[in-house]
């Protein structure tokens, strides 16, 4: 077997991996939210877990968000697993340069730009809701994830315009 073809069968199942997870990541994430109301006072005794000063209706309040904010990021990835699931598809059977893969490089870049933008409300968390305490995510933004959204719109361009010049030139021979 070749090193090329170790490379795509492992890649296929990272990512078929991977999206099994995120997937399952996402139900668990929905349920748990609809259950943190159905089941409030036991939610209540989850939040405040080891933090018993805290405020508990900020507390459930920025929790609740949270998991708002984990279900939209967890759409996101689902984006990129399947489109670069495809990817890895054409890859495999040898032929990449495709407008379909820059199409799907273009919806790659853009979930990438929403869990970057995903980022912001996640990092107000912890000010707008003190009773979160340590659970809060930090507010920090990352330079390297917006560099790689741009980097990936470049390259969903890159591979539109191959794709075009292949097609050209596939014309004229």
């Amino acid at each position: 077997m070749s090193r090329p073809d170790r490379l795509i069968k492992t890649s296929r199942l990272v990512v078929r991996t991977a999206w099994v997870a995120n997937r399952i990541l996402l139900v668990a994430l929905v349920v748990g939210l609809g259950l943190s109301w159905a089941f409030s006072k036991q939610f209540a005794e989850w939040v405040l877990d080891g933090n018993a000063g805290a405020n508990l209706q900020s507390a459930m309040t920025g929790a609740r968000w949270l998991i708002v904010i984990g279900i939209l990021g967890s759409a996101a990835t689902d984006r990129i697993l399947v489109a670069l699931a495809q990817m890895i598809a054409t890859v495999s059977a040898g032929d990449p340069f495709v407008r379909e893969n820059a199409r799907r490089l273009q919806t790659i870049a853009w979930a990438l730009f929403a869990l970057q933008l995903l980022d912001i409300p996640a990092g107000l968390l912890g000010r707008f809701y003190p009773g979160m305490g340590s659970a809060a995510p930090s507010d920090t933004i990352s330079i390297v994830g917006w560099i790689s959204v741009l980097m990936v719109f470049v390259l969903s361009r890159v591979f539109a315009a191959g794709s075009a010049m292949r097609d050209e030139l596939e014309g004229t021979v």
